[in-house]
């Protein structure tokens, strides 16, 4: 059974990842694939990252972004190869803080078509 709510929308997006657990607590960088209003898919380095660990997202720093910095909490639903499959934390309500902003975006980039 899917747990996901809305479309996953797919996005190329600089993230910080930072575990917070004891297992390491070194940031990572990564990129942001898909995104929908339950979670993301993000590509980052999993050899220390377990199924249920709980992540920060950093979304809007780095790599030359001039928006405002987003901060996401999640944990892993899911590992692969290239990176892991999290949802946001229902919790912490201020998950939904900037990430209707970027959906509209991609709608309306969407809309308008290339150039």
């Amino acid at each position: 059974m899917k747990k996901r709510e809305g479309a996953r929308r797919p996005v190329d997006i600089h993230a910080m990842i930072e575990p917070l657990t004891d297992r390491f607590s070194d940031p990572v960088q990564g990129r942001i694939r898909d995104i929908s209003l339950s979670g993301v898919y993000v590509e980052m380095p999993t050899e220390a990252v377990a199924k249920y660990t709980r992540l920060r997202l950093s979304v809007g720093t780095g790599e030359g972004n001039t928006g405002p910095t987003r901060n996401w909490q999640c944990y892993v639903v899911r590992t692969t190869d290239d990176g892991v499959g999290c949802m946001f934390d229902d919790s912490d309500p201020g998950n939904i803080d900037g990430l209707l902003e970027i959906l509209r975006d991609l709608s309306v980039r969407r809309s308008r078509g290339p150039g």
